[in-house]
């Protein structure tokens, strides 16, 4: 792999984009087999990334996006199952991107976390296999976190989340 300035491809990654997937498929690269959805069919999420490649995301369970009953409907009113409800569906972090190029014609990109929901990430890095494609003239983006995960019933899984760039 080749590190490779991330202005070598700002203009395609750089901008805001929108989750339309996010699926655990068998650890096996070949399988398609939609073993879970972690956000349902409709997640959502967000991702934006600046022309010098700092990233923020966003990403909650839409079922997590019910208003908050308790006091005036404001965060710091809600109850502590409200906070939980929230709070356990949510993942964000942002940090700066570096971008290697796979010899697979793909890249690999590295986020040093410098703010997140979960202060283990902090100083540390997510990584992603990202493949870009383009589709009736809109651009999408295939991120693959490098980790596998496992699922409740102990079964291995890797994810991989498509998003569709969207105009500001």
């Amino acid at each position: 792999m080749t590190t490779v300035p991330f202005s070598k491809y700002a203009r395609t990654i750089a901008g805001a984009w929108k989750l339309i997937s996010w699926e655990m498929l068998p650890t096996d690269s070949t399988s398609t087999t939609v073993l879970h959805k972690p956000h349902g069919d409709n997640p959502f999420g967000r991702v934006v990334i600046s022309q010098t490649g700092y990233v923020s995301a966003i990403l909650i369970e839409p079922s997590a996006l019910a208003p908050l009953e308790a006091g005036t409907g404001e965060w710091k009113d809600a109850t502590d199952a409200e906070v939980l409800r929230i709070g356990r569906s949510l993942t964000s972090y942002g940090g700066p991107l570096s971008l290697s190029e796979r010899e697979d014609g793909g890249l690999l990109w590295k986020t040093r976390v410098e703010i997140a929901h979960n202060p283990a990430w902090i100083g540390g890095d997510q990584i992603r296999l990202a493949n870009h494609s383009t589709e009736g003239g809109q651009d999408f983006l295939t991120l693959q976190p490098v980790n596998e995960y496992t699922l409740k019933d102990g079964t291995k899984a890797r994810a991989v989340l498509k998003w569709v760039k969207v105009g500001l």
